[in-house]
Formats: structure tokens, C-alpha cells, sequence
């Protein structure tokens, strides 16, 4: 590696968590390393705040991108924020609806999960907190909006109900994720260099899905998960082993902190 690396990304679901969406003692001890030797650990993921903080207490990274780069936080303090203006969100909401009535809604503002449906049906994680959606109360930026229709193909006609600073992106093949064009994982990274004043070669990206393939491109090396979907694959400069496999920290011990010990 020609670069010395000061920071490493990952994304959590698939990626860092195993299939429990629990992170492994090993892993735990491979990033407990890594800090150890001043490499900046930052979580980026399509996560809210609140559903990041829980791995917290495995391993305590120094910055979180959280909603896909809606929300940055470093040492748990909010640096930067990117989210839609609150009108904008009431008319695309009003227009979804009325063209598809059986939509799924949610809304993500403030660290609060507003909904039209029982958020279960996608995401069965225990003890989901959330409230009724109601599209006149929405008064606050919002950080992302969820929208789950019967097909895909259904999910990319909503694009034509966007306006320009927003944009529609696909997760897990089944639901379609509207933020705003400022929200990306990596312009929370590019606030994060600033932050640190890393340069872009001096990190690294793990992925598994569509909203990871810009970090992936731009990072100083971007390793897709071999779990990871074929487009993320045929983009990153190499391909790690399967989540469910320790895939991440199997990687880092061997090309990052045994390089380390060798050369430094």
C-alpha cells in the first residue's frame, strides 16, 4: 500500500454486522487495534442516529454518517446536515399517495421514525419506535423519506414526482429511498476529511449496496463485501470475505495491521 491509512468506513448492515446484526468479538478486537494505532474509525450507513448508537457500546467509532449522509457526527456532536426542505416533502408525500394509494410511507426527521405502516414488515428489528404519519403535522427538515411499493419498477416511477435537489435510490431491491442530493455517504466522508485533514488516499471503504458504490469508487481503496450485490463488486478494487464471515475484519488484520507492524 503506498499510502499509510488513517481511516477506515464501513458500512454496518451486511457489511460490519453479521446476519444477527451483531458485531463479533473478533471484530470487536480488530477495530479495538486499529484505533489503537490512530486509524479513525467512521460508521456510514442508511441507519438514523439511533439505530447507529447501539453498536456503540462494540466499538465506539470516531464519526458516524448516518442516512445515507444526511446527518455527520463526530465524537457524537452533529457537523453537518442535509435534509429536504419540509414543504417539498408534504407535496412529493400528497402526489405518492394519491397515485399510489397502497403506498408504504415513512418519514425520518429529528431521530424520529413517522410511518403509515408497521415498520416491522421490512426491518425486524425489535422494539422499532415510531409514530403515526401525519403529512400536515410535517414541519422540520427531513432527513430521509421511505417509500415501499409492490414492484421495483413501481419504486423508479417515482422519480418523476421529484424535484432537482432530490433523488430516489433503491436499498435491499425493496424499497426506495428519497433524500436529499447533498445526503450521499461520501460527501460525509468529504466533510470528514476535512475534519481530520485526511486526504482521500489515506482511506478505506467497505460496502455491500448501491448507496456505498460512490464511497467504494472514491475512497483511497474501496473493498466491496463478497455478500455484496455484483454492481458494488465489479467497481471496488477488491472483493473481502462474506459478513457473515468476519469478511471486514479479516481484511484489515491482514493487509492493514500486520503492514502496520511491518513497517512501522
Amino acid at each position: 500500500m503506498e499510502n499509510k491509512i488513517k481511516m477506515i468506513i464501513t458500512d454496518l448492515d451486511k457489511s460490519l454486522l453479521n446476519n444477527e446484526r451483531q458485531i463479533s468479538k473478533y471484530t470487536k478486537m480488530v477495530f479495538q487495534k486499529c484505533i489503537e494505532n490512530e486509524i479513525i474509525i467512521v460508521f456510514a450507513t442508511a441507519r438514523p442516529i439511533r439505530g447507529t448508537n447501539i453498536f456503540f457500546d462494540s466499538i465506539l467509532p470516531h464519526a458516524t454518517i448516518c442516512h445515507n449522509g444526511a446527518v455527520v457526527h463526530v465524537n457524537k456532536k452533529q457537523i453537518y446536515q442535509c435534509g429536504i426542505n419540509p414543504i417539498i416533502a408534504k407535496d412529493l408525500l400528497k402526489n405518492v399517495i394519491e397515485n399510489y394509494p397502497k403506498v408504504h410511507l415513512a418519514v425520518e426527521s429529528d431521530d424520529e421514525l413517522f410511518t403509515n405502516f408497521d415498520p416491522i414488515i421490512y426491518w425486524n428489528w425489535k422494539d422499532i419506535v415510531y409514530e403515526k404519519l401525519d403529512i400536515e403535522k410535517i414541519s422540520k427538515n427531513i432527513d430521509k423519506m421511505i417509500v415501499a411499493l409492490e414492484t421495483v419498477e413501481e419504486l423508479n416511477e417515482i422519480e418523476k414526482y421529484l424535484t432537482k435537489d432530490i433523488y430516489l435510490e433503491i436499498s435491499d431491491g425493496r424499497v426506495g429511498l428519497i433524500m436529499n442530493k447533498g445526503a450521499t455517504k461520501w460527501n460525509g466522508i468529504k466533510e470528514l476529511l476535512k475534519q481530520y485533514k485526511i486526504k482521500r488516499e489515506e482511506t478505506i471503504a467497505f460496502g455491500d449496496d448501491n448507496n456505498d458504490i460512490e464511497m467504494i469508487e472514491k475512497c483511497g481503496i474501496g473493498i466491496a463485501m463478497e455478500n455484496g450485490i455484483d454492481e458494488i463488486k465489479s467497481k471496488a478494487k477488491y472483493i473481502c470475505g462474506k459478513n457473515e464471515n468476519d469478511g471486514i475484519a479479516k481484511w484489515i488484520e491482514k493487509k492493514i495491521l500486520q503492514y502496520i507492524l511491518k513497517k512501522y
